[in-house]
Parts: C-alpha cells; structure tokens; sequence
C-alpha cells in the first residue's frame, strides 16, 4: 500500500512539473498590410494576420494572407488568398529575436489575365483554384515588457495557378511588419 502510495505521488509530481512546463509557450498574434513585388512593374497589398506559439526559440505558426488589391503594368489575379503553416527558429530568447523558417501553404486564386471561353454562353469564364504554395520567410521580433511586439519579415511566396488556361506562377516578394500582441 505505502509502495502504491509513493508510486502515485511520484506520477502526481511528475506531471506538475510537465503541467508547469507547458506554461512556458507563449502565443503570439498580430495583424498587419503586407504590400508585395511581383514580376512585370506589379505590386500587390495584402492583409496579413497570425496566430503562433514560441517556445525554447521554436515558433509554431499559422499566417493567412487576404488580397486587397493589385496594380501596376500586369495585374494578374483579383482573387489571391493564401493560408499557411510552418515553424520558424528563434536565434535568441532575447528582446530582439531575428528568425528564419518556412511555410507550406494553399492559395484560393483566379486569375484576372487568363480565361477561357465558355461554348455555351459565348462569354471568357475565370476559374479559380486552390493551389500548393511555399514560403521561406526571415524577419525579427521586438519584444517590449508585457503584451505587445514589433515585427518585420519578408518571404518569397512560389507556386501556379493552375485550371484549364495557361498555368499563372504566384511568385512574389512579399514584406510584412507590424504590431503584435503576445500573451
């Protein structure tokens, strides 16, 4: 009896202190603009929030990406939304924290350039798809006392838009900073 008694209190230590551990993730969020460079003098805007959780300088994260606008000498898509996730690393645990990683992801596109004819209505038809994409990303977090941070970050987005036209490459440089909340 005192044997099981000293293996349950045992177990019972040992998961307060993993309990305790677990405590140490911080999550992170921040909402942002995002303007990117694509190719042929074409820029893009995006709204770009997060949502992540950092410990031991590991950052798992989810960013999701929603077009404002594109303009420039080729616009190419009205619809280009992308969600992603991915780990980052931490090069310190200080206040400022410079950080590299990569996401996958899927993009919700149509294109504005390329369409194809519909037979029965006689009309060009634009489709839209959802589409692999990938994403290295760099940047730097600075962290102030309590609840809030700054960042910047900038990814190079590479995939296609593929549907039954001309296949469209989403490549860009795409550049994000903003304010965040951490808790």
């Amino acid at each position: 009896m005192v044997k099981r008694m000293f293996i349950l209190l045992s177990l019972c230590s040992a998961f307060n202190a993993i309990a305790q551990d677990e405590k140490d993730w911080k999550i992170n969020t921040a909402l942002s603009f995002a303007p990117g460079l694509l190719t042929e003098n074409t820029q893009s805007i995006q709204l770009h929030g997060y949502l992540g959780f950092l410990k031991d300088r590991i950052h798992v994260r989810g960013d999701a990406f929603y077009l404002l606008n594109q303009f420039g000498d080729r616009p190419r898509f009205d619809m280009n939304h992308q969600l992603y996730f991915g780990a980052f690393y931490h090069f310190t645990d200080k206040q400022f924290q410079p950080y590299v990683g990569f996401q996958p992801g899927a993009a919700l596109t149509r294109s504005s350039e390329y369409g194809a004819l519909n037979e029965t209505t006689g009309q060009l038809q634009y489709k839209t798809a959802i589409n692999p994409v990938g994403s290295p990303v760099a940047g730097f977090s600075y962290y102030g006392e309590k609840l809030f941070f700054l960042f910047f970050e900038t990814r190079y987005i590479f995939g296609k838009h593929k549907t039954n036209t001309y296949p469209v490459y989403l490549d860009e440089l795409r550049f994000s900073f903003g304010l965040g909340f951490t808790f």
